[in-house]
């Protein structure tokens, strides 16, 4: 991991990517959000002062064009109110208030607002690297068509899932002709690592998501990964996990949860755990000083 201070800009995202000096990111899950909503300013603010690599935020598109931080279609959940995104005028979503955390029925309210991705994107400068989950395939050109011309666009990606050929076409075309970095989330089962191999020898690309079915299906993968100069990116969430490594898992055993990852070569591993994982790393750079 880098020494950086969390005051300090940080480099073009690429230039992170294309840097073997440091062993493995922490990106926070949809923010710091065990300090603040889900998805929210306060909850990015935290993970820039925690000193987080990267935060994780969702994105879409409102009935009137506007592209709000949320992530269910759905109001109800972190809102408290019935609706859906897609069909909602902005104005009727930024003035609902956040519940705290991952929202749920029982969760209490925040004063904190669902944020336009604009005004996230303003308190994220350099400080952090913002990983942007369009959650609909449909938004992927008017969320890029906005970060281009963003301040902050070098220390920004996209992600979005790809399922086929022409899937990947796009994203490609796509990144050639706005220069955002686009990152293909591949779901690679024992039928489809094939192809996802064979998208790696056909195209050079610095990060890629992958979810994997199994550990085997994991190892080829990051093996191949690692010889294509892929960086690639992992989720140890509970409820989406990958290569069989959960947060739960981790936070009991770290060497065996997120160290096993790290040993395949993983270097960026998204968590609903920043904290703990934070601390792994800072560990595991410090062990790493001391046997040298």
């Amino acid at each position: 991991m880098t020494n950086q201070s969390v005051t300090d800009g940080r480099p073009p995202l690429k230039d992170f990517l294309a840097d073997p000096s440091w062993q493995f990111a922490v990106v926070a899950h949809r923010g710091a959000w065990h300090g603040a909503p889900e998805n929210s300013i306060e909850a990015v603010e935290l993970a820039i002062s925690n000193g987080y690599e990267f935060v994780e935020i969702d994105v879409q598109a409102t009935a009137d064009g506007e592209l709000v931080c949320l992530h269910d279609d759905t109001l109800d959940r972190m809102t408290g109110q019935s609706g859906i995104v897609s069909q909602s005028k902005v104005d009727d979503i930024t003035c609902l208030f956040l519940k705290e955390g991952a929202g749920g029925e029982a969760a209490p309210f925040s004063l904190s607002r669902p944020p336009l991705l604009r005004d996230l994107l303003a308190v994220t400068g350099d400080r952090i690297y913002v990983d942007v989950d369009v959650k609909h395939f449909r938004d992927l050109e008017k969320v890029a068509a906005f970060v281009k011309h963003h301040p902050s666009r070098h220390h920004i990606n996209l992600k979005t899932v790809v399922e086929s050929e022409a899937d990947m076409r796009f994203v490609d075309e796509l990144e050639q002709r706005t220069g955002v970095l686009v990152k293909p989330i591949v779901q690679v089962t024992a039928e489809t690592l094939g192809i996802y191999l064979g998208f790696l020898q056909q195209r050079s690309t610095p990060l890629v998501e992958g979810l994997f079915d199994s550990w085997s299906s994991f190892e080829l993968y990051a093996k191949a990964a690692q010889s294509s100069g892929t960086n690639l990116f992992l989720n140890s969430l509970d409820e989406v996990p990958s290569a069989e490594v959960t947060d739960t898992q981790s936070l009991a055993d770290p060497d065996l949860g997120w160290g096993r990852l790290v040993e395949q070569g993983v270097r960026l591993i998204q968590t609903d755990r920043p904290n703990a994982l934070k601390e792994y790393s800072l560990k595991r750079s410090a062990d790493a000083l001391t046997e040298h």
